[in-house]
């Protein structure tokens, strides 16, 4: 299998015709021999693919949970969430939870209290009133009692416990990442290790301590200054999404916003907890080198006893794009950034696939088409991308082309040529060679990926989450040979217009400065 993958590798990374269809799915439909999905009786799905060429495996969990679930109110709450996961639970991170329990409830008692009076005097300073002594004297008073049952409850803590048992026991890339879509958990261990994840795992979403909540809220707002508000493309990309989804919870951002984290609360989170982090709205994939009764036996016997929620609700709401051009400007002192998205269905819709392939005919490289004529013809920009598929493919999404515009570019000369360059491909001036090519280096990239145990896991679980079926995984790239340049060109049409594009633009506001200082 692996002699055949190479050779597929030199095929497709050489310009040479696209590989048959009957090959690929030759090779593909071996490969999905070693792969076994299980339901549990709680709706967990479990997903394993047996791969022997090391003794090891690549664990992956992901929950149908991030921000687009996520109203103004709690934003954040899913991503704060995935922080609060790896506090520990009442068996790991902790001395004696026994004696930990009294502190822990009060620090919650108290902490949600004093968010509670710190939003009152928030609302006497919104419309310019003084404080009341009394209400600043009990956010005092509140805030020496959170201090005091915070000291007392680290006298008890082991920090990052169950890193160290895992690092013990020779973990690669014990992580979590979350995502508008989706969070996810991660790690690889040797595979005699698979019951020690399970216990640990399972141990986690049984008995979850929200340990450190309050401190760890200032952690992330932390994060949030640097990487969104100390960052042009942070600022910038939060009011482009924001103003192309003015109804869709797509608009919520992942970190959560400024005015909101210092007050995400603690049981509010842990009821966000329980209605999502629940077994019929995960899915584990397990790739390596597994038995696949015994994985089966170990996931059931670890992860069987949790409770299934019965409230996932599905969100309704569809953004509205057919009332024209939406256009956002951030004066900023960073370099310009230019930006334009246009709304599209996501998978399966048969229109996805063809704006995978137009990803690379535009930005996909020195021979791309706009990176030919923004960068090296007209000289107007630096660099030149797109996303397919932003910010998350659950739902009806962007395409989006990102440009880091020269300093001295005329923006609008910038934005004039992705346009006509645009009408070409509506006009159809589009060469099957090209499709050729750009079909081989996605399949190419393709066979990269799937040599790797935790890149399978991960596209796995995420395809089975997202989809609906781990196998949509095979059957996108299948999807790739019967796209043509007619396909091409009918999107462009179809999606790529004014009426539909969402356009942003920094304003690099140290280069006017630089002007009056001249002056």
């Amino acid at each position: 299998m692996q002699r055949i993958i190479a050779y597929l590798l030199l095929l497709v990374v050489c310009s040479l015709p696209v590989m048959a269809e009957g090959l690929f799915q030759n090779i593909t439909h071996e490969m999905k021999k070693d792969i076994k999905k299980v339901t549990l009786s709680n709706g967990l799905t479990l997903i394993m693919m047996r791969r022997t060429d090391s003794p090891t495996l690549a664990l992956y969990t992901k929950f149908k949970v991030g921000s687009v679930d996520e109203t103004p109110d709690i934003a954040g709450t899913s991503h704060m969430l995935e922080h609060m996961m790896f506090k520990g639970t009442k068996n790991i991170g902790t001395k004696n939870f026994a004696k930990e329990e009294k502190y822990h409830e009060l620090l919650k008692k108290y902490g949600s209290a004093l968010d509670k009076l710190r939003l009152e005097a928030r609302k006497y300073r919104s419309i310019g009133a003084e404080v009341p002594e009394e209400l600043n004297q009990e956010i005092k008073e509140h805030e020496k009692s959170v201090k005091i049952y915070e000291d007392i409850q680290k006298r008890y803590v082991i920090k990052s416990e169950d890193n160290l048992i895992y690092t013990q026991n020779g973990q690669v890339g014990f992580n979590a990442y979350t995502t508008t879509d989706v969070t996810n958990y991660q790690i690889q261990l040797p595979a005699n290790r698979l019951e020690l994840w399970a216990k640990i795992e399972s141990d986690r979403l049984k008995n979850p301590i929200l340990r450190g909540f309050y401190s760890e809220r200032n952690v992330v707002m932390e994060e949030r200054r640097m990487r969104v508000d100390n960052r042009g493309i942070g600022v910038l990309r939060e009011k482009f999404i924001g103003a192309a989804f003015e109804q869709h919870p797509y608009r919520m951002p992942v970190i959560g916003y400024a005015p909101n984290i210092p007050y995400l609360d603690i049981y509010e989170t842990k009821k966000y907890f329980r209605k999502f982090y629940s077994p019929n709205n995960m899915v584990i994939a397990i790739v390596g080198d597994l038995n696949f009764q015994e994985t089966e036996m170990i996931v059931k016997r670890y992860f069987s006893g949790l409770q299934p929620s019965k409230d996932l609700p599905e969100i309704r709401t569809q953004e509205n794009y057919e009332w024209g051009e939406r256009r956002v400007t951030v004066k900023y002192p960073s370099s310009p950034i230019f930006m334009m998205g246009w709304h599209k269905p996501t998978f399966p819709h048969p229109d996805n696939s063809a704006f995978d392939v137009l990803d690379l005919l535009l930005t996909g490289g020195a021979s791309s088409r706009l990176f030919k004529r923004l960068v090296l013809q007209d000289k107007l920009a630096r660099t030149i991308n797109a996303w397919n598929g932003d910010p998350g493919e659950r739902y009806s999404n962007l395409f989006t082309i990102y440009t880091r515009p020269n300093s001295d570019a005329d923006i609008k000369k910038l934005e004039a040529a992705i346009w006509e360059e645009l009408e070409r491909i509506k006009k159809g001036e589009i060469e099957q060679k090209e499709i050729d090519l750009i079909k081989n280096k996605l399949i190419a990239s393709f066979f990269r990926g799937i040599d790797n145990n935790a890149t399978l896991a991960d596209l796995l679980s995420y395809y089975e989450l997202i989809t609906g079926d781990w196998a949509n995984l095979f059957k996108a790239y299948e999807n790739l040979y019967h796209i043509k340049p007619d396909d091409i060109q009918k999107v462009a049409k179809k999606y790529l217009i004014r009426e539909n594009v969402t356009v942003g633009n920094l304003v690099d506001t140290r280069k006017r400065k630089k002007k009056h200082a001249k002056k």
